[in-house]
């Protein structure tokens, strides 16, 4: 699997945290349940691949259970098409997960079945959005040409649908598949940026910007690690430089700590940073020790907001960046390709 498909399983995974609990006896009750799964879930904290996995299918399971049983209780419900897309969804999540071919021929069933339906008729929005985020999904687990056929995709759905509340923020994410293409990223995001509604999508969508604005430059990076090291990105020219940027509560970015350490000590020649989001600063050197870290590790205690993470446009767990013996920051996003982009910066 992916780091990015981790990314999203896990993104996933965060919202089934909720218990079904005892079903309620209307479909609105029920239907708040489901809601309140997805925006009331307290976060998880997994130190292995194998818990990590462990932990998503299981959620998967729960929001699987609370949304057959709406679909079955409330089959003609204002909610049941939507209970439906989610379930979809779901299952080509899990089916990407896991690799079951069942779960995937279910998910493109269920979606067959709605745009057949002449209800869904003015709805069809809906379902070719969901058929392009299963899509996406599983773009980074493939070639770049399935990457360029997400853009084609993309630009389609917009173009047939220039009104949907969902396009800027559908843009936002695609352009995270072209940091390598800064172009296509930035012409994307600026594509998105006047048609974002809520501040948090504006927010987001400054912070792309904002880091596409460091590619190719010198990163200017000053901090004491929590080991109190004195850390000046100046000073490490001549070494290729990892940044990677993690949490404790952020199932993918420990799931892939452990690659990372192994990615560090390959070469002795690069030298690995870690950039903490955690809320405990005292607490990060345990967390470092379970996984052999020794490497300095930055950590402010203030999470998103910290004035470093703000300064660098973070937004995303886990990033990894890699600077070049320039000390110029070469890769905005070097988890796919890393090794290929390590022997690139350690060439200029």
């Amino acid at each position: 699997m992916t780091p990015r498909a981790w990314i999203g399983l896990c993104a996933a995974a965060g919202l089934l945290l909720g218990a079904p609990g005892s079903a309620r006896a209307d479909a609105a009750g029920d239907w708040q349940q489901i809601e309140d799964m997805e925006a009331n879930a307290p976060s998880a904290q997994w130190n292995t691949r194998a818990a990590a996995l462990a932990g998503a299918i299981k959620y998967l399971g729960k929001q699987e259970e609370a949304l057959r049983m709406f679909i079955a209780a409330y089959p003609a419900d204002a909610h049941a098409p939507d209970a439906r897309l989610r379930l979809a969804h779901l299952l080509a999540t899990r089916g990407d997960l896991d690799q079951n071919p069942r779960d995937r021929r279910e998910a493109d069933a269920v979606l067959d079945e709605l745009e057949a339906e002449p209800a869904m008729r003015d709805r069809r929005a809906d379902v070719e959005f969901a058929r392009l985020s299963i899509f996406m999904q599983r773009v980074d687990s493939v070639t770049g040409s399935n990457r360029d056929a997400l853009l084609v995709k993309a630009r389609a759905f917009v173009k047939e649908f220039p009104d949907d509340r969902r396009v800027a923020s559908l843009l936002a994410e695609v352009a995270t598949a072209f940091d390598d293409e800064p172009n296509t990223a930035r012409a994307l995001l600026e594509k998105a940026q006047p048609k974002a509604k809520t501040p948090e999508l504006k927010a987001r969508i400054a912070d792309d910007l904002k880091r596409l604005a460091l590619l190719g430059k010198p990163l200017d990076m000053k901090w004491t690690s929590v080991q109190g090291a004195r850390i000046d990105l100046e000073k490490l020219r001549g070494k290729v430089v990892l940044v990677y940027f993690f949490a404790s509560w952020s199932a993918p970015s420990i799931v892939e700590l452990d690659w990372v350490r192994k990615l560090a000590v390959s070469d002795e020649a690069i030298e690995p940073l870690g950039i903490c989001l955690d809320n405990d600063p005292v607490a990060v050197p345990s967390l470092l020790a379970d996984h052999a870290i020794s490497w300095p590790v930055y950590c402010d205690g203030l999470g998103w907001q910290g004035p470093l993470v703000r300064s660098l446009g973070i937004n995303a767990l886990p990033t990894l960046w890699i600077v070049d013996r320039r000390g110029a920051l070469l890769s905005l996003d070097a988890k796919q390709d890393a090794e290929a982009l390590i022997d690139k910066a350690s060439q200029r």
